[in-house]
């Protein structure tokens, strides 16, 4: 009687529990495949605020009876103004957001045009010594910044931003007839942001949002020196800030 009791006690919570795991299934299926978001192609133009900060040291090579050097230095610019298009494709998934954004252009990473004087004391294939001042001018600007990102509603109009970025380096320094010079580089980096979207009527949308990018380390090896066995090195990261306001076309 008790083992009786014991299975059909069991059955029916082996019953309850399905129903339990049935109702569930149903549930997330209601919200995974009977959205409320419509698909949609997007394209449209952002503008933006942008604070472009980097922080970077070169180290200059010993030479024959010298000592190496490091330099370092924090650099930012601030206001930057920024425009960039972009193309989306908007699923009917929970609204979950695919796109990519490109800004055409160049910004200066400082204000202002960093400057130095070297004492030159050798140089390659010349027995004299030699004490002559070199002076260095150099001003970094960034350009063809690059963003693949996704988008992920999380509270009524509210999302969340993340992506993977790419940007170039131009190093831009003005050198001596015996210095040695940089060449440019692409950085890769990821961002992230959070901000509120909308529409404005059937086919017009607005989003308005902050974003983050940040850059893994740049390395940049000098070339031409006055001693050839002598390089100066560089090293830097780089971040971007933009508040960014974008309209686009819903097909």
């Amino acid at each position: 009687m008790a083992r009786s009791i014991l299975i059909l006690t069991l059955r029916r919570k082996y019953i309850y529990m399905k129903k339990i795991i049935v109702a569930l299934t149903a549930m997330f299926m209601t919200f995974a495949f009977t959205s409320v978001y419509a698909a949609s192609f997007n394209i449209g133009v952002t503008g933006a605020i942008a604070k472009v900060s980097a922080d970077g040291s070169e180290v200059t090579g010993a030479g024959d009876s010298g000592a190496a050097n490091t330099n370092s230095a924090s650099v930012e610019h601030k206001n930057v103004p920024l425009g960039s298009y972009y193309l989306e494709y908007e699923s009917d998934f929970w609204g979950i957001t695919l796109g990519f954004e490109h800004t055409p252009g160049s910004a200066d990473v400082s204000s202002s045009v960093k400057s130095r004087q070297d004492i030159e004391g050798s140089v390659t294939g010349d027995e004299t010594s030699n004490t002559g001042t070199r002076d260095f001018k150099a001003q970094a600007e960034v350009e063809n910044y690059t963003n693949f990102y996704v988008e992920i509603p999380v509270y009524n109009s509210i999302f969340v931003r993340a992506g993977m970025a790419d940007i170039d380096v131009n190093t831009l320094e003005v050198k001596s007839s015996n210095g040695g010079s940089y060449g440019n580089a692409g950085v890769q980096g990821t961002n992230y942001g959070v901000g509120f979207k909308g529409d404005l009527t059937d086919n017009l949308a607005y989003k308005f949002f902050y974003e983050k990018t940040d850059f893994d380390s740049l390395s940049l090896t000098s070339t031409g020196n006055s001693v050839t066995a002598e390089t100066n090195k560089v090293t830097a990261d780089l971040d971007v800030e933009s508040i960014k306001f974008a309209i686009g076309y819903k097909f």
